[in-house]
């Protein structure tokens, strides 16, 4: 039976951070007020992770140094978070997510519900990228929930976005509609173009799927709109790769191979690892669709090879479903047993990794679990005092008033007896 290949698009969606940032490195360095590094430092973190990945490193080395040197708390750990998105995006899942629950827990401690929020989004995403799909739901709906209570409006949609490229990627086809739809009419009030162009991107995606063209095209024009071909340059990646997707369920191969190499272009000049394992992958994809198996075969092996050395284990196992296939498609049988053991050896090691840190993963999310409906029950207690409180200030003022009514028609008698 022969495999569907699916055209697949990057988890992109970080944070509602602004287009440009409104600083630059070298400011964020001259500065030695522990309050406007902090401010900066945030401010670039949230640039960087949209435009210049590698730049997250020296990021976190400043922001580090500078933390002993003032002996702030607060900015080391911060710099932990940095480091932990950086490595995260370079495929150290397992040293990312450690450097990002120091974060999170001095955060939590702190009662500081913004970066609480942003914490655990970033776990959502490193589990997302990692292909453990639900852990990322789980710490994707934490961090909705966090954000509920954040000061930042926009925390409360945050994960929105990316909980619904989860369940996509869960087959959960109609919650992840859904929940676009939904993040879409915020970020539109809020006038947030990038983010809606995003939601209508990935809402384009999903028409395609579905054989939907009218509709794909409708929201990716809207998608290319709000964006105005951005020089946010991951986002403008993920554009192309938007529209490749859309040519290629028109069947307009030369379009969408056009789109798909733009994409590949911009992801390798900015050195977007995780993005050009995708584009090779949606190459591979085209040829595939067209039966030019050889082609395709070139692309997948290109984009295994490259896996291989990023240690992108999820990636390396869709490369190797699809290589098997080719085979089949090739009459090769010796390449595909050959393949085929080698997608069973990376399964078995994507399972194995999965579970490594799999009871510590749990045992953070049940934690935040536990810790909300402590919470909950915590205001629900204190609602019950004082509801209590005022209930009985109620009942003793109404009872002073019922007295203070009958009060002259009880002395009255009495009156009249000493009047007479």
């Amino acid at each position: 039976m022969r495999l569907t290949v699916k055209i697949i698009t990057f988890l992109f969606v970080i944070n509602q951070s602004p287009l440009f940032t409104q600083v630059s490195f070298k400011e964020f360095v001259e500065t030695s007020n522990s309050t406007k590094k902090m401010m900066y430092a945030h401010d670039l973190w949230q640039y960087y992770l949209r435009n210049n990945t590698d730049s997250l490193k020296l990021l976190a080395i400043e922001t580090y140094e500078f933390s002993n040197e003032k002996k702030s708390e607060s900015l080391k750990l911060f710099s932990k978070r940095i480091l932990g998105c950086y490595l995260v995006r370079i495929g150290d899942f397992v040293n990312g997510e450690k450097e990002l629950k120091l974060a999170l827990n001095y955060h939590r401690r702190n009662g500081d519900l913004a970066n609480v929020t942003e914490d655990l989004n970033e776990l959502g995403i490193s589990n997302y990228l990692k292909g453990d799909y639900h852990s990322a739901e789980s710490f994707f709906r934490l961090s909705l929930n966090s954000g509920k209570e954040s000061p930042d409006e926009s925390h409360a949609f945050l994960a929105e976005l990316n909980l619904a490229k989860t369940y996509d990627k869960l087959g959960l086809n109609d919650r992840a509609k859904a929940l676009a739809k939904r993040y879409l009419e915020q970020v539109e009030k809020l006038g947030k173009n990038e983010s809606a162009a995003n939601a209508y991107g990935f809402l384009s995606n999903l028409a395609v799927n579905e054989k939907n063209l009218p509709l794909a095209h409708e929201y990716l024009q809207k998608s290319i709109r709000k964006s105005n071909l951005t020089s946010n340059q991951i986002f403008l990646a993920q554009v192309y790769a938007n529209l490749g997707s859309f040519y290629a369920g028109n069947e307009d191969f030369d379009s969408s191979r056009f789109y798909f190499e733009k994409s590949l272009e911009i992801r390798t000049k900015i050195n977007h690892k995780k993005g050009i394992l995708e584009a090779i992958y949606n190459l591979g994809s085209l040829e595939y669709t067209k039966n030019d198996f050889q082609a395709a075969e070139k692309h997948f092996s290109k984009g295994l090879e490259l896996a291989l050395n990023e240690n992108f284990i999820s990636d390396q196992v869709d490369f190797l479903e699809v290589l098997v296939e080719i085979q089949k498609e090739l009459k090769n049988k010796d390449k595909e047993i050959e393949y085929y053991q080698k997608f069973i050896e990376v399964k078995s090691k994507q399972a194995e990794f999965l579970l490594k840190n799999k009871e510590e993963q749990n045992n953070l999310i049940e934690y935040f679990k536990e810790d909300e409906i402590k919470s909950k029950a915590e205001i629900t207690n204190k609602t019950n005092f004082w509801s209590g409180f005022l209930l009985g200030i109620s009942s003793l003022l109404a009872l002073l008033l019922v007295i203070q009514f009958f009060k002259p028609k009880l002395i009255s008698p009495e009156k009249q007896l000493y009047d007479e």
